[in-house]
């Protein structure tokens, strides 16, 4: 059960990175991947209030939870020393990402700086452990920066010193005293020095002339030079310039053409993505399916009859298809199920349907399990087999995997039918194809919430 933690207002405070940056789930499912063994930092879920005033914040912790303020010095000094360690680990794998060229992984590395910056220590909280060994840091307002903030450099925003304020403050008024503090008698200096500023443009002028006509000299007339020594000679105004090399020019151009070539050759090869070696069954799917819908991860399930089967994919991250999952990016990386036929019987309705969810670039690592399962039949009153085809692509290779699920009449408690699902983990090649049975049951009565 969510236990709520505190309440954020955002009228000091303004948001960093996008929404999608933001996402609690996608944070949670990137530091678990890059800290497996955990680094003792939890972010709170963001609930925005219904009247837009601030944020609620919440954790699944049920340990009761004491600010990091307000723990004893020697307990507070402890758990801000395991803070910063485990800021400085987070900032060290956004540097990781950050290195990578790929826009997703530079996104992440955004997300990941985002994570740890917050307004201040008031907004860490401890669940459970007073002494500092065990307890779990939760941090609110993340993602969050005062207006009138600077970075510390430490993943965190501090505010600008009143001290500094203060400072200049100070300087200023003595500034102003020591200008009001002038002599009233001492006017007239002021006055002689203003009417003599005039003279300086015909001081500077005399003094130029009187430097550069002996060295120049003064060009007359007709091209003639007087006052001058050597005629001028001492202040030509540009050395002639060397004779060109034309074999380094030439190699200079030939470096710039090969570079040129070189990235017309570059984006050739990646738009030459192979196309797998396809079986009736893989092209009735990709004509069902129609452009725009593949990516470096595809998988694709077809059936041949009227029925309601649903795909449902179990990543790191979530939960990702079925008819009350989540078909949009976020949950999963980038995957999205953009396909969805006969959908409850009512939309989409096609009697070659198709279910396809795909991934263009963010796959989390982890362990995967996809699901078949009968959501609804126009058959009621009997039971039904329903055949399907299973395909994978992944890198330009795939496989098509087959078997059947079954959906029988409601008849109270009791076993209704039978789903099927297979484990995969993206380190692993494609999967093998060892379908597990998953039976469905129906709850009438003495159901148990």
């Amino acid at each position: 059960m969510s236990q709520f933690v505190t309440t954020t207002t955002l009228s000091q405070m303004r948001s960093l990175g996008s929404t999608a940056e933001r996402s609690v789930h996608r944070l949670q499912a990137v530091l678990g991947r890059e800290f497996p063994a955990g680094i003792g930092l939890e972010l709170a879920e963001p609930v925005p209030r219904t009247d837009g005033s601030g944020i609620d914040w919440y954790t699944e912790r049920d340990e009761p939870l004491v600010r990091l303020t307000d723990f004893p010095p020697e307990t507070s000094a402890v758990y801000k020393t395991r803070l910063y360690q485990a800021v400085q680990a987070v900032l060290r794998a956004a540097a990781a990402h950050e290195a990578r060229s790929d826009p997703a992984a530079k996104s992440t590395a955004t997300a990941l700086r985002n994570a740890v910056t917050f307004p201040g220590d008031e907004n860490v909280w401890v669940s459970g452990g007073s002494d500092g060994s065990d307890g779990m840091l939760v941090v609110t307002a993340w993602g969050y920066e005062k207006h009138d903030a600077v970075t510390s450099g430490k993943g965190e925003i501090i505010d600008v010193s009143d001290r500094q304020l203060s400072s200049v403050a100070r300087q200023t008024e003595q500034s102003a005293r020591r200008v009001a503090g002038t002599s009233a008698g001492a006017f007239w200096w002021r006055w002689v020095v203003g009417s003599l500023v005039w003279l300086v443009p015909l001081v500077l002028a005399g003094a130029t002339a009187w430097l550069l006509i002996p060295a120049c000299g003064l060009i007359l007339p007709f091209g003639t030079v007087a006052f001058g020594k050597g005629e001028g000679a001492y202040c030509a105004l540009a050395a002639p310039l060397p004779p060109l090399d034309q074999a380094s020019l030439r190699t200079q151009q030939l470096i710039t053409e090969a570079a040129a070539v070189e990235v017309q050759l570059r984006r050739h090869l990646t738009s030459c993505i192979p196309k797998p070696a396809q079986t009736k069954e893989s092209k009735a799917m990709d004509k069902s399916l129609g452009e725009g819908h593949t990516g470096k991860l595809q998988v694709t399930l077809s059936w041949q009859t009227l029925d309601d089967l649903d795909l449902i994919a179990s990543c790191p991250g979530g939960i990702l298809g079925g008819n009350k999952g989540a078909t949009g990016p976020g949950i999963c990386g980038d995957g999205v199920r953009d396909r969805d036929s006969n959908r409850n019987l009512k939309k989409n309705i096609s009697s070659e349907p198709v279910e396809n969810i795909v991934w263009q670039d963010d796959i989390p690592q982890g362990t995967y399990d996809f699901t078949v399962n009968p959501w609804s039949t126009k058959l009621k009153n009997r039971d039904i087999s329903i055949h399907f085809d299973l395909r994978f692509r992944l890198d330009g290779k795939e496989t098509i995997c087959h078997d059947t699920v079954t959906r029988g009449a409601a008849k109270g408690d009791g076993v209704i039918g039978t789903a099927k699902h297979l484990t995969w983990n993206y380190s692993d090649t494609l999967p093998n194809c060892n379908f597990e049975t998953n039976e469905i049951t129906m709850c009438v009565t003495d159901c148990k919430q």
